[in-house]
């Protein structure tokens, strides 16, 4: 089912995106499942001004899409899912909860409709958007059981790098969706994006100094800090950024990751990163009770800003020394 755009909304925007062109020429059997089941898996969403924008006033409540007002089901938000492998099998798997595929690309959109029709799966939609706008304006706050997070795109150049989902502020917009108790799953194939993302989850589990006195407890609970510090050790390779060593995070703490996710099955691009002799890294931080609010949040990315920002000069000290 064709999306709606406005006008110009093939603009590129100057926002930074963590995902490349989201085209793609379809089989003719996803153009039929599009045809066939779009209407009923793929959510409309206004656009701001470009393709795959959010409109600042658009709300989508799960509960509503799933047909389920007045009931508490536990739901999944993947974003990029991809082809849907794991959500698909998870939701044959759960079928009491209900599913939230984010993705972007035309061709992964009608896989994911293609296959979730011919499965039966009602507890699955597909919601064609930016992660980033949708998770931080669009969805309910405390609405989601779990996010997941599986081999992002690495931006593998350092140039790139501030294309990479994981951010700080990503990680305030999955705690404003996440219930008390939900979780976060990650997962990579690139060591140097594995440290960004332990950075980034010991950082928003800890209350930057000053905001004590507004906040009780951090809005995440990072379990996983110091474990399986020796993993991908014994295939490291010298200078690289896919599979290098653990350099530690900046806390002093080497490594934080958590067991495979059960729950995920083997998708092609885990199976690439295994062919290419890459380590696999998941990590795992659990929502606490704090109340997300705004102006809590702001103070916390103004606090983690001006930390970077100290990081990132005592490391050019150094590197002039």
């Amino acid at each position: 089912m064709a999306q709606v755009h406005p006008p110009r909304s093939h603009a590129i925007r100057s926002r930074v995106r963590s995902f490349s062109r989201a085209g793609g020429r379809l089989t003719d059997s996803q153009v039929q499942a599009m045809a066939e089941h779009g209407e009923h898996y793929v959510i409309q969403v206004p656009r701001a001004d470009a393709i795959r924008t959010v409109a600042a006033d658009f709300r989508l409540d799960p509960q509503e899409v799933f047909g389920h007002v007045g009931q508490v089901r536990p739901v999944v938000v993947e974003v990029g899912s991809g082809g849907g492998e794991a959500l698909l099998a998870h939701a044959a798997a759960n079928p009491g909860t209900d599913h939230l595929a984010v993705e972007v690309w035309e061709t992964s959109i009608a896989k994911i409709v293609r296959d979730a029709a011919k499965a039966g799966l009602d507890n699955v939609r597909v919601v064609p958007a930016d992660a980033s706008q949708l998770l931080a304006t669009a969805l309910p706050v405390g609405c989601a059981s779990e996010v997941w997070v599986f081999f992002p795109d690495p931006w593998r150049k350092p140039r790139h790098r501030k294309r990479r989902l994981v951010t700080a502020h990503f990680a305030d917009s999955v705690a404003r969706v996440l219930r008390g108790g939900g979780v976060w799953r990650l997962a990579t194939d690139w060591a140097d994006y594995a440290w960004q993302m332990r950075d980034v989850l010991e950082d928003v589990s800890a209350l930057p100094e000053g905001l004590e006195a507004d906040m009780t407890e951090p809005y995440f609970r990072y379990d996983g800090a110091g474990r399986l510090s020796e993993l991908g050790a014994d295939t490291w390779e010298q200078d690289s950024l896919g599979n290098g060593p653990d350099p530690g995070s900046p806390s002093g703490t080497v490594g934080g990751w958590s067991p495979r996710f059960e729950g995920r099955v083997l998708t092609r691009f885990e199976q690439r990163g295994i062919e290419a002799g890459r380590t696999i890294r998941d990590l795992t931080a659990v929502r606490t009770e704090t109340t997300w609010k705004p102006e809590r949040s702001e103070a916390m990315l103004v606090a983690l800003d001006r930390r970077a920002g100290t990081r990132r000069e005592a490391r050019s000290g150094r590197s002039l020394a």
